[in-house]
């Protein structure tokens, strides 16, 4: 089965989606992840991400980077955008 996983938050940010998705891999399936570029819980983006879109190979998930703003520091309008 092929299985699209949309989710704010993805892999190196640490949520219970990450282990899902391994397993649906481990259990057969293709899954692709549709998610933005992680800056959760900091407001940055970790090492090694940007603004700009990516894909990436996880434990055999694949995961497609789209562009979003970051969180900055949580204040005013950044989190909305962000969202």
């Amino acid at each position: 089965m092929r299985i699209l996983v949309i989710s704010q938050y993805f892999r190196p940010e640490n949520f219970r989606i990450n282990d899902l998705a391994i397993e649906l891999v481990e259990r057969g399936h293709e899954v692709t992840v549709l998610t933005g570029s992680p800056n959760y819980p900091e407001g940055r983006f970790f090492p090694g991400y940007r603004f700009f879109n990516r894909e990436e190979d996880y434990h055999g998930v694949r995961v497609v980077r789209v562009p979003l703003i970051s969180r900055g520091n949580g204040k005013a309008m950044r989190p909305i955008v962000n969202y």
